[in-house]
């Protein structure tokens, strides 16, 4: 049975206060991206000891650092340089955690895809090799405003590069942004690459085509279809809930409400934790 998480700052910056919160919510795991007022890369050793404490204390694992390694310009060598250079912080970051995922992307978008396509396989397999000296996986999170935005993409892409250290941290909203079918479609596609899932749900304006996100179970998302097949498929990893929505600018107030909406799909299936 997979665990579930939560992106602490999608309840707030204040990392005790998320545990917290986690904890309440009987949640498994928490995954970091920004910690009070740091990117989660950018932490020193004893923040990150004191976060380990403050997790290990609730009964919580860091199960992923959810770096924006990779989030810039492919076109752009001085920041493909930078990102290069932060990358082993933050492996040192997630061993010192003792988790063993370090999220990244494709780089941001571009008018024609085809041409940077092979570019952006040659830098993903660059740090997935680091990553696999160092005992870490890369996971590569399928987001819309990136090369690499749906299932269908993040299965060819880690395909191609061809290392056991990449592998997939699925995101069904940002496939229904990057406009894939998320389950079935773009799930059948990632599943055997999975390491790590995000969950947030959205409704799309049928005028504009923008998505606005909401809570899970009332959106477009057949999360009731992903759920049941994460469990038939036996996924033993971390759905982690990133929230991604504020009712009056309330992160908590938000989130717990998605995992209420979350909770209530698995009691439908039969899902209990």
């Amino acid at each position: 049975m997979f665990e579930l998480g939560v992106i602490t700052d999608e309840i707030s910056l204040d990392v005790e206060k998320s545990v917290s919160v986690a904890k309440e919510l009987g949640l498994d795991c928490i995954e970091l991206r920004s910690c009070w007022d740091k990117n989660v890369k950018d932490l020193t050793d004893v923040e990150v000891l004191k976060i380990k404490n403050i997790a290990k204390r609730a009964g919580l694992r860091v199960v992923c650092v959810a770096s924006p390694f990779f989030k810039c310009s492919i076109t752009g060598p001085a920041e493909v340089k930078e990102h290069m250079g932060f990358l082993p912080r933050v492996i040192e970051i997630t061993k010192l955690l003792d988790a063993e995922l370090v999220r990244g992307f494709a780089f941001w978008s571009m008018k024609d895809t085809s041409k940077y396509w092979s570019p952006m396989i040659g830098k993903l397999r660059e740090a997935a090799d680091l990553c696999c000296e160092e005992g870490v996986v890369l996971a590569l999170e399928n987001e819309y405003s990136t090369i690499v935005g749906t299932g269908k993409e993040s299965r060819r892409a880690v395909e191609e590069v061809g290392s056991k250290s990449l592998r997939l941290v699925w995101d069904p909203g940002n496939a229904f942004c990057a406009g894939e079918v998320p389950y079935p479609d773009g799930y059948v596609e990632a599943r055997d690459y999975m390491v790590h899932m995000h969950v947030k749900d959205g409704v799309r304006d049928k005028s504009t085509g923008e998505v606005r996100f909401v809570a899970v179970g009332s959106g477009e998302i057949d999360y009731a279809g992903q759920f049941k097949a994460l469990a038939d498929d036996g996924y033993d990893g971390c759905v982690s809930i990133e929230t991604h929505y504020r009712i009056q600018g309330d992160g908590e107030k938000s989130t717990r409400q998605l995992h209420a909406g979350l909770k209530k799909i698995m009691g439908d299936l039969g899902l209990k934790k």
